[in-house]
């Protein structure tokens, strides 16, 4: 899978580079009704997948042409339960990944489909939503969700975290914090190992060896303490 040469996101841009394709998996795009809607726009970057988190549909005869397509009635309301999506969208992107790009939409491009990618980073990453959120504005720097999208993406990451405690509890009789978090980065690092092995095998090249592993969000502090989550002041850039 490929993409167009990247360019550093403008205002404008109807459509944003979340994640870069790579031989293993699709990229992830960010965008507006625009893009999603122009067929040369959705072949110049290889996309057949769309996740519509809007009420408006893309055209029917766009629509045809991929190869898999899912749509969230949500509102951009700070009253709207856009959390009940986390997870339908999840799975999605997820699927859809392993034979396409995607592109995950709304009107704007701003607030509905720009909180589903970050719940999806901080679920796929294991990363708070600070992270996520920092990542996500230097690819997209127009992104603006709403309030109360933004508590609700802090009551996912508690929920993430949480249910990876439980998880880990589960496993044990005893599981102590510090334990906790030997296992999953264990897990992480044995995982990076075996995508970079695959890496070399296929290209046969001992220079594609890197650290520099799918994306570039650091991933560390993978435990923390549930009076941590909640990230209060994370949002000051916005208000």
């Amino acid at each position: 899978m490929s993409s167009p040469k990247k360019q550093s996101s403008q205002r404008d841009d109807p459509i944003s580079c979340i994640i870069e394709p790579s031989k293993i998996l699709g990229g992830l795009y960010l965008g507006n009704m625009e893009a999603a809607s122009d067929p040369y726009t959705l072949s110049q970057y290889q996309i057949k997948a769309i996740l519509t988190v809007c009420p408006q549909s893309i055209p029917s005869s766009t629509k045809i042409k991929l190869s898999f397509y899912h749509q969230c009635m949500a509102d951009d309301e700070d009253h709207y339960q856009i959390s009940k999506h986390f997870d339908e969208s999840y799975r999605f992107i997820e699927s859809s990944r392993r034979s396409t790009n995607v592109l995950v939409h709304c009107q704007m491009g701003i607030s509905r489909s720009a909180v589903i990618v970050l719940a999806y980073l901080i679920k796929k990453d294991l990363i708070g939503a600070r992270e996520a959120l920092e990542y996500v504005e230097k690819r997209r720097p127009i992104i603006f969700p709403n309030n109360g999208f933004l508590r609700q993406l802090g009551a996912f990451e508690r929920q993430v975290f949480n249910d990876l405690i439980n998880e880990s509890n589960c496993n044990r009789r005893i599981a102590s914090p510090k334990q906790i978090e030997r296992d999953y980065k264990q897990r992480q690092y044995d995982d990076e190992i075996e995508i970079k092995m695959l890496r070399l095998r296929e290209s046969n090249k001992q220079q594609q060896i890197n650290y520099n592993f799918q994306y570039d969000i650091p991933k560390q502090n993978l435990y923390r303490k549930q009076e941590n989550t909640l990230f209060s002041n994370l949002y000051y850039k916005h208000y």
